[in-house]
């Protein structure tokens, strides 16, 4: 019996929207504090400096600042947003691969705005059980709509 139903393969084509506020030095701060990257390349102001636009921050900071939030009972338990993903077989998900690819470097006060969209999907036989690779594209623009990032994302389905 496939795990691709009729129901499920109707997902194909369907897109989500992200939204971020723009991007603040306190978020920089924060992310840069978090993850430990000291490059350089992003040197943010220190306390009571004025901010330029035009400072670059960290790339991956696009995945932080673009996430829903979202209610604690609208989340699996595997940690997902379940009205955001097909509900396949038991329901349960696990991260694959992800490609980026960065189009422009993010600046303070970049406000991104991503659309994902389910590309295909995929069923696949393993050796425990049959599962579903889902892949995801997900273009994030500026407020001018200038392509910054774009990531491929494959998830696994079971």
């Amino acid at each position: 019996m496939s795990l691709l139903t009729p129901e499920i393969e109707a997902w194909v084509g369907r897109s989500f929207e992200f939204k971020s506020d723009p991007i603040s030095l306190s978020d920089a701060r924060g992310f840069v504090a978090a993850s430990g990257d000291d490059n350089p390349l992003y040197q943010l102001p220190g306390v009571g400096e004025e901010p330029l636009q035009s400072i670059p921050v960290p790339p991956m900071l696009y995945y932080a600042a673009t996430r829903p939030f979202a209610l604690s009972e609208d989340f699996a338990e595997d940690g997902t947003v379940t009205e955001l993903r097909p509900l396949v077989g038991t329901g349960q998900t696990m991260g694959g691969g992800v490609e980026m690819e960065w189009h422009e470097p993010l600046v303070l006060g970049d406000k991104l705005n991503g659309i994902r969209t389910l590309a295909s999907l995929n069923e696949k036989s393993g050796r425990k059980r049959d599962f579903v690779i889902a892949e995801w594209i997900t273009e994030y623009r500026d407020s001018s709509g200038r392509l910054k990032v774009r990531e491929r994302y494959e998830q696994i389905l079971f």
